[in-house]
């Protein structure tokens, strides 16, 4: 059984984070030193050491003139002093301390009270991609949970006589199921929860059963790689009509990927991708990402960039080329490639760039797009 988990899952906050209250919520010291009263400071000025405000307490003491506490970093400063000034700038004395230092402003190295955030402040918004920090912030704030919005649920099936399981040795004319296992992990980094794997052999009445499991509801989106194009052991679209599923696309003019299909199912959304392994990847992030972007509710326009590209390339003259390439410097390097069935050039990309249908070479410094992985984000 493979499992590899390569990327971290993703969870979007349901609901934003509120400030409880204002952040800090007291004028805190950001210095181990004094709390004093800028006004009063001068160079060889001595002043009456009060007390101690350590970090969870507080000054309960009176103010008097030409007088003093010490503090500790993270302690509240009394209301009746305006600034601190830090031990290295005293001769830090226990119950008289002679100050070093003139010019002392008000505010001194204080956290006023509220600068980071009000009480009410949105600080981590809905649908925010989480990380360690929201958690954070979170906790912070009185929430020892938080929710999120439920992860779409993803079955993925691959086809094919060719092909056998990662851990089994293949004869000469047979693969390995390398698809599985990253089209799963593609879609784990999307935000998904992947129910279910399964492969199928090319078989019309074993293909039309699985389609019919598994938009069954249990999912909410089907993904099948693999039997897709016009072979006459091609299935999956007889099947994805046999079981009335309404197709938006057929076919792309694109490369890798042009057989990719798309449909609805009042149970769900199938998308069909390329069994070739590039074109499976490739398919995953122009197709499948904003597919999922949509289920979570989120813009599906992709974050592409433009990027120049580092040497000379020649992309295809009738359809659009999908390369994966990484970024260098921030320029787009292209590996050399065998085609859509190379994956293993795809070891160092990080994302793909765009070449639009041409019949001249493009040259090195010609400006493209450039779209990044989702998971390398």
């Amino acid at each position: 059984m493979w499992r590899a988990r390569i990327a971290a899952p993703v969870c979007l906050l349901a609901l934003g984070v509120l400030a409880d209250r204002d952040e800090p919520p007291f004028h805190r010291s950001q210095m181990d030193g004094y709390a004093v009263l800028a006004s009063e400071i001068s160079e060889g000025k001595q002043l009456q050491v009060l007390g101690e405000v350590a970090a969870g307490t507080t000054f309960d003491g009176t103010k008097e003139p030409d007088s003093c506490v010490l503090i500790a970093t993270g302690a509240p400063v009394p209301t009746c002093f305006d600034a601190v000034v830090q031990h290295e700038l005293t001769d830090c004395g226990d119950e008289v301390v002679t100050f070093e230092c003139s010019d002392v402003v008000q505010g001194k190295s204080i956290h006023r009270k509220g600068a980071d955030a009000k009480a009410g402040d949105v600080l981590t918004p809905k649908l925010t991609r989480l990380k360690p920090q929201h958690i954070g912030i979170a906790a912070s704030n009185g929430m020892n949970s938080i929710s999120v919005l439920s992860k779409p649920r993803v079955i993925v099936i691959t086809s094919g006589d060719e092909v056998v399981p990662p851990e089994r040795q293949p004869l000469a004319h047979q693969i390995r199921n390398g698809n599985s296992p990253m089209v799963c992990e593609a879609f784990r980094s999307l935000g998904c929860d992947v129910i279910e794997t399964h492969h199928l052999r090319d078989d019309e009445s074993t293909t039309q059963k699985a389609i019919e499991q598994a938009l069954d509801g249990r999912c909410d989106l089907v993904v099948t790689v693999g039997g897709i194009s016009a072979g006459t052991r091609d299935y999956f679209p007889t099947a994805f009509e046999h079981s009335n599923v309404k197709l938006a696309v057929k076919g792309a003019n694109i490369q890798p990927g042009k057989p990719v299909i798309i449909g609805g199912h009042t149970n769900g959304i199938v998308l069909g991708l390329p069994g070739n392994p590039v074109s499976a990847l490739a398919c995953c992030c122009i197709f499948g990402w904003p597919i999922v972007l949509g289920m979570l509710g989120l813009p599906t326009a992709l974050p592409w960039q433009t990027r120049p590209l580092a040497v000379s390339v020649k992309p295809n003259p009738k359809r659009s080329a999908f390369r994966p390439s990484q970024l260098e410097e921030g320029n787009i390097v292209i590996p050399n490639w065998q085609g859509s069935g190379d994956l293993a050039h795809t070891a160092k990309t990080n994302g793909l760039a765009q070449l639009m249908p041409s019949a001249t070479e493009l040259t090195a410094g010609t400006l493209v797009p450039f779209l990044e992985y989702p998971w390398s984000i």
